[in-house]
Parts: structure tokens; sequence; C-alpha cells
């Protein structure tokens, strides 16, 4: 059983059985639905293992990480300089996304008459837009007052019960500046403390994540199932204008890490290749945290305080992801539409996409699409009449977006974090 077990770490981890796992979870899922809708299930109580470890870490993790950062001058570390960074990026993340959209054009031809399916999906918009779209999109546009009201947590047991992320992040922040403010003695006693949990859990997280392939599957073949072979296929070149934009982004994200971290394109790939897995397996942007942060501390050797303190709230805050797609699909709403793509339009999709991604921080699946309408209102266009072909696609499409998500972020954290010299490389200089 001994043997057996590190054989099976090796072969489970290999990027090519992932891989298999994904072609092989929507192959069943496209062409056997009803045992793709069998199989979800397993899926989801692989994702429920996960985050049982996940609060405690993130909680350790980000207490940690301020209390260390406050306790001690680092000089490496200015509000001002981080803002400014992720704003930029947020803007250039936008901005391509805009500029490749409109040059691949990803409404041309898709509501011709050939496309019958696209056409009965779009024909039930009222319905969809009425009992999917409308209360969500009230909620949204209740403005930026009302978000950062619901960020602070009432409750923080409740929170924790709920998962709402957000809420427990910004506990775990005044949680970190409190015990910044204990004598000596008693701050590093609540912070050995939280070391060990951290530890505990993110070995209880990587003994999981072994099974990652096989978790791939089953929810692979629960989201094919729900979409069908004939959307799949006259939605492909959307899907694949889409996938292509998201590839740049990754490309270069890895490019910006490769440089921050003095190592080569394929170092990189190797070293986050499981949190790129889990990203792209799990659609979740927090399940990853563990993984990046074990790759950040022992493979790139970042700033340890900075990496557990950016990660997590990159995770909740930094949805890159959700800005590439509502740029995208602003430019393809224009172009159904045949809306003059003047540069103020342009100004005003890339300005407001940025704001409707923040705005999606700790939202998931439609109520992330619904946010599309913060962009879409002030150019007077129509969000429920496409809104149904858009969730027809978002199983394939979200896996990726999730994972520029993920990836993204951690270009952003190697950019900002500094590169810690180690003890080798003291010793020669």
């Amino acid at each position: 059983m001994r043997n057996i077990y590190p054989f099976l770490v090796r072969f489970f981890q290999n990027p090519f059985v992932i891989i298999s796992s994904v072609l092989s979870g929507l192959a069943i899922g496209f062409y056997d639905p009803l045992m793709g809708y069998a199989l979800e299930p397993y899926g989801k109580a692989f994702m429920a293992l996960l985050e049982m470890s996940l609060i405690p870490i993130v909680v350790c993790a980000v207490a940690v990480s301020i209390s260390n950062l406050l306790s001690i001058k680092h000089e490496h570390i200015h509000s001002s300089k981080v803002l400014v960074i992720v704003l930029l990026l947020t803007v250039i993340i936008s901005a391509l996304s805009c500029l490749l959209a409109y040059v691949l054009d990803p409404a041309a031809g898709l509501l011709s008459t050939d496309n019958v399916k696209i056409k009965e999906i779009s024909t039930a918009a009222s319905f969809v837009d009425r009992t999917i779209s409308t209360p969500v999109i009230t909620e949204v546009q209740d403005g930026v007052t009302k978000f950062l009201i619901k960020s602070v947590p009432k409750n923080i047991f409740n929170s924790l019960a709920s998962s709402n992320m957000l809420q427990i992040i910004i506990f775990s922040i005044i949680f970190g500046i409190a015990v910044s403010y204990l004598l000596k003695t008693e701050r590093l006693k609540v912070q050995s403390f939280c070391n060990t949990t951290l530890s505990i859990f993110q070995k209880i997280i990587t003994s999981i994540t072994v099974w990652l392939p096989l978790a791939i599957i089953a929810l692979m073949a629960g989201s094919a199932s729900s979409i069908g072979v004939e959307v799949m296929l006259q939605m492909s070149g959307f899907i694949l204008k889409i996938y292509f934009i998201f590839f740049v982004i990754f490309l270069l994200s890895t490019w910006v890490i490769k440089k921050r971290a003095k190592c080569t394109f394929i170092e990189v790939i190797r070293y986050l290749k499981d949190p790129i897995f889990i990203a792209f397996g799990t659609r979740s942007a927090i399940l990853p945290i563990p993984s990046i942060l074990e790759a950040f501390d022992h493979k790139f050797h970042f700033n340890k305080s900075l990496s557990k303190l950016l990660v997590p709230l990159g995770a909740v805050l930094g949805r890159f992801g959700n800005i590439s797609y509502f740029a995208f699909l602003s430019i393809f709403i224009a172009g159904v539409y045949q809306t003059d793509l003047t540069l103020t339009v342009f100004m005003v999709i890339i300005s407001l996409s940025v704001l409707a991604g923040l705005v999606t921080a700790g939202a998931t699946g439609i109520l992330t699409l619904s946010a599309l309408s913060i962009v879409l209102d002030p150019l007077q266009l129509p969000l429920g009449a496409i809104l149904p072909i858009i969730i027809a696609v978002d199983a394939i499409v979200d896996p990726m977006r999730t994972l520029t998500s993920v990836y993204t972020n951690c270009a952003a954290v190697a950019f900002i974090a500094p590169k810690e010299i180690k003890k080798a490389e003291i010793s020669k200089k």
C-alpha cells in the first residue's frame, strides 16, 4: 500500500492525466447527459472537502500577515503602491480585451438563419430576464455604498456559516490588526497558533487534491450535460474567441511572473500547475489559495508575509477574468445590435467593465453575468435578449474565466511582492 500511494500521487499529478480528465468529462457530458448528471454530485462532494479546510487557511494567512506587516516596519509595502498597480492592471486587462474583441468580432454570423437553436434560446429571453436578471440588476445598481455595507460582517459566525469570503477576509484583517498591538510574547503565541493551524490545513488540502483528476471528470461531465452538443457547436466561434483572449492574458501573466521570479517560462507553469488545474477544474478562485501560497513560498521565494496577505485578498477582489469577459461581452452585444464603436464607447466599456468586475467580488455564476448591466445601461444596450445565450455557454466559459482571475492575481502579487534572498545566495555574496 505504501508503494502504491506515491505512484498514484505522481500519476494523478501528471498534466496529461489532468487534461485527459477534462476531455473525458466533456465527452461523457455531451454524449451521455444522464451519466453526466449522475457524476456531478461526486464532483461537488470533492469541492466540499476542499472548502472544509479553506476558511481556516484564509483566516490564519491573512491575520498573521497583517500582524507581521504592522508589527514590523516593512520597506517593500505601501498601500498606495498596491492600489495603483491593481487599478492599472484592471484597466490594462479591460482595454486589451476590448481591443482583441473588436478585432475578432465575436458577433459575426452568430444570429444567422442557420443557428436555429440559438434563436430558440433567445426567444425565451423575456422569461429569463424576469426570473433571473431583473432582481440581480436592481441590487447591483443600488451602488457601491450598499456593496461596502454588505462587506462588513455583522456576525462573524454567520459569515463563517455562509462562507461569505469577503466578510471573512475583512474580519481577518481586523483580527490581524488587533494582534499586532499585543505585547510581543502574546503576539508570538497567537501567530504561532495561526501558523500551526495553517500548516495542518495545508497538509489536508494537499492530500485531498491528489484525487483532483477524478473530481474534474465528474464536474466537467455535469457542466457539459447541461449545455448539449448542438449549442456548443453553434457557439463554438464565440467560445474560441473568448478563450483566445483569456490565453493571451495567461501568457502575459506568465511573462510577468517569469521576470519577477527570475525563472524560465516552463518553470512558472510547472510550479503553478496545481493552482491552474484546481481553478480550471473546480471553477473556484478561492480553492487554489493554499497551492498558490505553497508555490510562492517554496518555489518562487516571494516575500512570505506579503504573499499570505495579497493572495487571499486578490482571490476575492481581483476579478480580472470577469473584467475581461465583461469587456468582451460588451463588444459582442454592441456588434449584435450594430452599434457604432466610437472612441467614447470604447472608453465607457473599458472603465465600466472594471467597475462591474470589482462589484462582482464574492458573486458567482449568473450573478456575475447580470452585473454586465452596469456597462450596457449607459450605452442603451439591452441585456435580456442576449443573457440566455450567454448563460447557455457559461459552463464552458466559466472555467477559463476563473483561471484568468486566479492566474492574473498571481502575476499581480508577483509584481508587488519582492523576491526574498535565500541564505545560500547571501553567503555567495
